[in-house]
């Protein structure tokens, strides 16, 4: 979906969609959309530099990184975007920015593609690491048991032999 810059009034342009999930080209690894996504926002502009304040709301579906079960969690990210032309750019050609630019999108400047606009903010808005509850325990490193789950008969007293030689460097030192 496309707004064009050149139709746009000098009111602001309320925009509400609720996207089905096949709609977005959404590709993240270990997540998945698991409800429909709703983009709420309020586009106001001065010639062609836009501002757009709005939501993105939507549940993921998500795997922990410690014990691989599979969760859900809402996902409610709130944005100010500022987006200027770039009508001279070219696709192949490299853009130098600067400090203050990072704050700043660029766009073709006659239409701002609000689909790539709702994908960032869901990228942006997942972690990195998708850990199910603070507490998570993780799986055992030797047999692999959820220990969120329960114990294992594993012995955890057993010393890495990746840190022998350290310890016998340790010990050699003390007088």
């Amino acid at each position: 979906m496309f707004i064009e810059v050149d139709q746009l009034t000098p009111e602001p342009l309320h925009f509400h969609h609720e996207y089905e999930m096949a709609a977005l080209p959404f590709r993240h690894d270990g997540a998945a959309l698991e409800k429909p996504v709703a983009a709420d926002f309020v586009l106001t502009h001065k010639d062609k530099d836009l501002r757009i304040e709005g939501t993105v709301r939507t549940a993921v579906q998500l795997q922990c990184a410690r014990c691989l079960r599979e969760f859900s969690r809402p996902l409610d990210a709130r944005f100010v975007l500022f987006y200027l032309p770039q009508s001279d750019w070219k696709k192949d050609e490299e853009i130098e920015l600067k400090y203050e630019d990072m704050e700043v999108g660029f766009y073709d400047g006659l239409r701002l593609d609000v689909d790539l606009m709702v994908l960032e903010q869901i990228e942006l808005a997942i972690p990195m690491r998708f850990i199910c509850q603070a507490d998570c325990k993780g799986l055992c490193p030797n047999c692999g048991i959820n220990l969120n789950e329960g114990a294992c008969a594993c012995r955890m007293d057993q010393e890495d032999s990746r840190f022998a030689a350290l310890k016998d460097f340790r010990s050699r030192m003390k007088p």
